[in-house]
């Protein structure tokens, strides 16, 4: 068994002081010792394909990370790992660990197949892997082979841990006492507009550009909304997640809570919003003041063919509201929708703003031509320019 103590301190050395994920009985000592560690940060995620993302988002500002799950959740992270670590190039460290080991300990019936499958679907990944070591001296040349892996590919690099490879360590950090208390959780919309009269997905968009501001990054979901905000005023500052659909907001949570200087605007759709739902009562969790999440919500799907979402239902800024955000707001008006980004200008957040539109986008909308990877890079040299 290794020493916790000593695995650490190996990661603070080479640079990994970020951490995140979700817990596994087999992974109970490192992520309690990563919780305890005073140098080290740890984002809890709600789901594997969230701590994906927000490491990715955090490595905008040269954060290394370090993501952590179940191998039973290595399908929940399987979207982010091909269409946003890989498209855009993110490199990070992966611990997965192997429940249901051919051979190994008695486990679950739930662990059986993805115990058989965890070492060849990370082959399929293109993910390099290796076991996690069990002795102290093979940690260095382990962590050499996966951060020259990491500095050659700008890819994430794996570690599959077996049961019992870490040494026990109970959690210190103690949950605190303090009761919740009294709360009231109240939000009232009002939406009259027939859905042929909303503003379309374009006039929303010109409108947050309208109310952009020097130190504002913009964060685009998978789909329309990044191609039109692309043609309708490209800049450094911008980042188009062309794939990695409901990832945006975990994305952008990364990145701002290590960007103080900058303001993060989450441009979400409804779909996309609802597939990971979960992230929301994250945002909430860590209150990032410098992150405003814009919800276009025109109840349909319409890359694939305006195919109906669940979203006519669900009233976003109450879902924020219950979940933490500091503000909310819902309207179909576009009148409205302008002074509520006057008004959130000069506030802090976390801050959501839920818009619904009609289905529609410009007749040869194009796509960003500049490649993922430039796109990030270009990002970067942004944030890092405007922080000197």
């Amino acid at each position: 068994m290794i020493s916790t103590n000593i695995f650490l301190d190996l990661c603070l050395k080479k640079g990994f002081d970020l951490f995140s994920g979700t817990p596994c009985s087999y992974l109970k000592p490192l992520i309690n010792a990563v919780i305890d560690h005073p140098e080290i940060d740890y984002l809890q995620a709600t789901n594997e394909g969230d701590a994906v993302a927000m490491v990715c988002g955090a490595s905008l500002m040269k954060r290394k990370g370090i993501v952590m799950f179940q191998n039973s959740g290595l399908g929940n992270a399987v979207n982010p790992l091909t269409s946003l670590a890989y498209p855009f190039r993110f490199p990070f460290l992966l611990i997965v660990t192997h429940r249901g080991q051919p051979g190994g300990p008695t486990d679950e019936p739930q662990h059986e197949l993805m115990g058989k499958i965890t070492e060849e679907m990370l082959s399929v990944l293109q993910i390099p892997w290796e076991i996690f070591p069990d002795t102290a001296e093979a940690l260095a040349p382990a962590m050499e082979r996966a951060l020259q892996h990491m500095n050659r590919s700008n890819l994430p690099y794996a570690f599959i841990m077996r049961k019992g490879t870490m040494e026990p360590q109970e959690l210190k950090t103690k949950k605190s006492e303090t009761p919740i208390g009294h709360r009231t959780v109240k939000f009232e919309e009002s939406l009259s507009k027939k859905y042929s009269e909303r503003a379309s997905r374009t006039e929303a968009l010109a409108e947050i550009l309208k109310y952009r501001q020097p130190n504002d990054i913009i964060v685009a979901t998978t789909g329309k909304s990044g191609r039109e905000i692309y043609t309708l005023d490209d800049a450094s500052s911008h980042i188009y997640l062309v794939g990695s659909m409901g990832c945006a907001s975990s994305f952008a949570l990364g990145a701002a809570l290590n960007s103080a200087d900058h303001r993060w605007i989450v441009i979400d759709g409804d779909a996309a919003a609802l597939m990971r739902l979960g992230n929301l009562a994250t945002i909430g969790l860590y209150q990032p003041e410098n992150l405003l999440h814009v919800v276009l919500d025109n109840e349909v799907n319409d890359s694939t063919g305006g195919q109906t979402t669940a979203s006519s239902s669900v009233a976003f800024a109450g879902v924020a509201i219950s979940s933490n955000y500091k503000a909310a707001y819902s309207t179909d008006e576009i009148e409205e929708l302008s002074s509520i980004l006057e008004a959130v200008k000069s506030k802090k957040g976390p801050t959501l703003v839920h818009f619904r539109i009609k289905k529609g986008s410009p007749k040869e909308l194009g796509r960003p031509k500049i490649k993922p990877p430039q796109v990030k890079e270009r990002l970067i040299n942004h944030l890092h320019q405007s922080a000197t």
